[in-house]
């Protein structure tokens, strides 16, 4: 026997009709163009109020300087630095513990808020403190690590490899929230154990398998983290280290328009910075999809 349904309800229950689009503006054009105009209209005050003095002379000023290419190299060497060292520290770590020692993981979710917690001045103070004169207690806890580095010839009060370290702690949320979240999305356990079938070993695994599943993580947090170090200006200070953010302070309190241009040219650069990112995101090929595949069959 046919079940013979009417065509109009066949349709209706196959073929939903679409629903009528809106006409004009919807609320989120409206809210994409008013957070366009909070972005942009700061910047081209800035950038009209830098070129109200002169655009050559003062662009001139700024590249003749050498300040400015001493302080910008300072920072993008030690923002560089920071990068790869919390990459390299934070995402095999956070692998081991997703892998192998769950029970961790709120030790470590506790640890990357705590600098949420601690303020930059105090945690820098307290380094200073603890690299200048080492106390018992300090020895102790660190196994004798602090008098060592606290003394010739490893001294490292107030050096770059100290200031590298600092930024690698504030910059810890960034670096693990992204990185712990991709680990998460993936099949870890499945395809660890499905690496470790094929006679792969415990590093060809973390970085044939696991590392390109979670690249787009790997590239947020390195972006976050090199954000953060070339904008960071109290730990720096303490430090006594001239990075640029110190060299832009000090011009703003001696020349405005030069350091409206300044914070024109540090905000092209940074942004030349995250299409490069974005760039190499979108030039890695798309393994996601392909590991997971070869792991299930």
């Amino acid at each position: 026997m046919q079940n013979r349904t009417p065509v109009g309800i066949r349709e209706s229950v196959t073929a939903p009709a679409p629903m009528k689009a809106l006409g004009g503006f919807g609320l989120d054009k409206i809210f994409l163009i008013l957070v366009l105009l909070y972005l942009l209209v700061p910047l081209g005050a800035t950038l009209v109020f830098g070129l109200s003095n002169g655009a050559l002379t003062t662009y001139l000023n700024i590249f003749n300087d050498h300040d400015f290419t001493q302080t910008l190299l300072v920072s993008l060497a030690l923002a560089l630095a920071s990068t790869i060292l919390a990459i390299v520290l934070v995402t095999p770590t956070a692998y081991w513990v997703q892998l192998r020692l769950p029970q961790a993981r709120p030790l470590l979710d506790f640890l990357s808020l705590v600098p949420f917690a601690v303020p930059a001045i105090l945690m820098g103070l307290g380094l200073v403190e603890v690299y200048t004169a080492p106390n018992p207690i300090t020895s102790i806890l660190s196994l004798g690590l602090v008098p060592l580095l606290s003394n010739p010839p490893f001294t490292i009060a107030n050096t770059h490899p100290l200031l590298v370290c600092a930024y690698v702690i504030i910059s810890l949320p960034f670096v693990y929230r992204p990185i712990d979240n991709n680990l998460r999305a993936i099949n870890t356990r499945v395809l660890t154990e499905a690496a470790y079938s094929l006679g792969g070993g415990w590093w060809k695994t973390f970085l044939s398998v696991i590392l390109p599943n979670i690249w787009p993580g790997v590239i947020s947090a390195a972006l976050l983290t090199f954000s953060t170090a070339m904008g960071e200006f109290t730990l720096a200070s303490l430090f006594s280290i001239y990075t640029f953010p110190i060299y832009l302070n000090q011009v703003g309190q001696a020349d405005a328009h030069k350091a409206a241009s300044l914070a024109i040219l540090s905000f092209i650069f940074t942004l030349i910075c995250v299409l490069g990112i974005i760039l190499l995101v979108r030039r890695q090929p798309g393994q996601k999809g392909e590991v997971e595949i070869a792991a299930a069959k």
